[in-house]
């Protein structure tokens, strides 16, 4: 809740006037104007409000319940209170110069992070009805937004906003969204066993953009809610606004939101749309033209360019590649070589360790916003040097594989069988202190940080533990950069980055 310290650190952050902090703590401190009822079409009733620890009225469950939902869950908003005090609103009258005044009730009075200020809810059609009789309180811009002229005048002296929320600002997705999550939502979050949240987030990194029929599907008990918890608590990334969580087909998971984001920059989508009636052009996607098989490399702005299995290019306008598809020239690859390739994908994605997901993810989530345009912040970490060789393996096992994310995995291009043999627990233990007790700038000795992992084996009761020549081999497999850089810094690491070489035109 925001609490009265919050509050005299907010005004203090904010450096608002003596004048505007009085108004807005006797507003904090006052019971609500008015008491809402019940009226023709609408339904009133009461919020219990997790953010403000009481119940927060509404008028309407169409319109003031929907915009209560989106205050309760936006981080950017601190607090907010329904049925401020009233105030009087001065605007010029429909067919006069005479000022009319008004002594109004808005509906809620709202703190964000940066401002503060009165919202009043209205029903668009209501709106369009309350122009023609009151033109001067009530404004429409070009764009359809709508403003209140006389509440902003009135605002405007304490530094705070005046706002209308109108039903067609309502985001209906994201209101199914938050009432099928409500329940864990409101409840206290429980302590879900780390394995399990560990098994979870594994799923996910393996298939970034998973759909989430699929991973609630055939699981172990817990599971399911589990997921549900992570997705409220910041634990797995879903966009609320672009897909109903009750159609969980079209329901995308990702691990955070740097993913979602670097999935939809990698994911290229075909200028000339599905083609259901052949197959559907994508980057990676396996064909076959004049009974030979192709993959498409790439989709420009003019040109599709095409692979073969001895790495021919051919490049074919939009045009001429559409003709062909509509002919039945060009079609997809026989169910069996499909088949062959997903289950390919699946075995390199089932013996990738989970620090090889990590650095894979680590890597998906800084290819994609290298393509951002404000790249330059995102992956000043990363040399463009090494961000184009990742993109090069990306686009080959997109080609290959139909799998772009496998080509990210430090060890994607590893021969032998690399199913662990020692049991989950000592792996996932041994991983956890490799990467938070030696890879740290504390640069303990690998024999120290074997000790200690020993000692804790040990109170957890692990079934087999690790010899220490093990732990040092597993220690020598990571990324000797990712390493370094952990350990010594960006300096000492930069020596071990990778060359790539580059070529370029030059005019002799």
């Amino acid at each position: 809740m925001f609490s009265d310290e919050a509050f005299e650190q907010w005004c203090r952050e904010l450096a608002l006037s003596e004048q505007t902090k009085g108004l807005i703590a006797r507003i904090r401190a006052s019971p609500p104007a008015r008491r809402v009822r019940s009226a023709a079409g609408n339904v009133s009733g009461r919020y219990p409000s997790k953010k403000m620890g009481v119940s927060i009225q509404f008028e309407s469950h169409r319109l003031e319940l929907a915009a209560i939902h989106e205050m309760a869950h936006d981080p950017d908003v601190l607090a907010y209170y329904d049925q401020p005090a009233k105030i009087k609103l001065t605007y010029q009258g429909k067919n006069s110069d005479r000022c009319v005044g008004a002594i109004h009730t808005p509906d809620f009075f709202v703190i964000q992070q940066q401002r503060a200020g009165w919202l009043e809810c209205k029903m668009e059609e209501r709106l369009l009805e309350l122009t023609e009789e009151m033109p001067h309180r009530y404004v429409r811009a070009s764009d359809g937004t709508w403003s209140c002229p006389p509440g902003e005048a009135y605002t405007k002296p304490f530094g705070l906003f005046y706002s209308l929320y109108t039903s067609a600002q309502i985001d209906w997705i994201y209101q199914r969204n938050l009432l099928f999550l409500e329940d864990y939502l409101r409840a206290s979050v429980p302590v879900i066993p780390e394995e399990l949240t560990e098994a979870i987030r594994m799923a996910v990194m393996r298939n970034p953009g998973i759909a989430l029929r699929e991973l609630l599907e055939g699981r172990q008990v817990g599971w399911v809610d589990a997921i549900y918890f992570l997705i409220v608590t910041d634990g797995l990334y879903v966009d609320l606004h672009a897909a109903p969580l009750a159609e969980p087909d079209k329901v995308q998971v990702f691990l955070d939101s740097k993913a979602a984001r670097a999935h939809a920059v990698l994911t290229p989508i075909s200028p000339s749309g599905p083609r259901p009636h052949v197959l559907q052009a994508r980057v990676g996607t396996s064909l076959v033209w004049d009974g030979k098989p192709w993959s498409i490399l790439n989709i420009g702005l003019t040109l599709t360019t095409l692979r073969s299995e001895r790495n021919e290019l051919v490049d074919l306008p939009h045009e001429t590649f559409e003709t062909l598809l509509q002919q039945g020239k060009v079609t997809g690859l026989d169910i069996q070589t499909q088949e062959a390739q997903k289950e390919q994908v699946q075995t390199r994605l089932a013996q990738a360790s989970p620090s090889d997901l990590r650095e894979a993810n680590r890597r998906y989530a800084l290819l994609g916003a290298w393509q951002e345009p404000d790249s330059d912040s995102a992956t000043a970490s990363v040399s463009t040097r090494t961000l184009q060789r990742w993109q090069q393996q990306f686009r080959e096992a997109e080609a290959t594989l139909g799998n772009g994310y496998l080509g990210l995995l430090p060890r994607a291009g590893a021969r032998g069988n690399r199913l662990k043999k020692l049991p989950e627990e000592a792996e996932a233990l041994m991983e956890k202190f490799i990467l938070n007790d030696y890879e740290t700038l504390k640069q303990k000795p690998k024999q120290e940080a074997y000790l200690a992992f020993e000692r804790q084996a040990k109170l957890e009761s692990v079934a087999i533990i690790p010899s220490y020549k093990t732990f040092w081999k597993r220690i020598k497999q990571r990324p000797a950069y990712e390493q370094t850089l952990k350990r010594q810094g960006k300096r000492a690491a930069t020596q071990l980055e990778p060359w790539v070489w580059e070529l370029e035109r030059t005019i002799i």
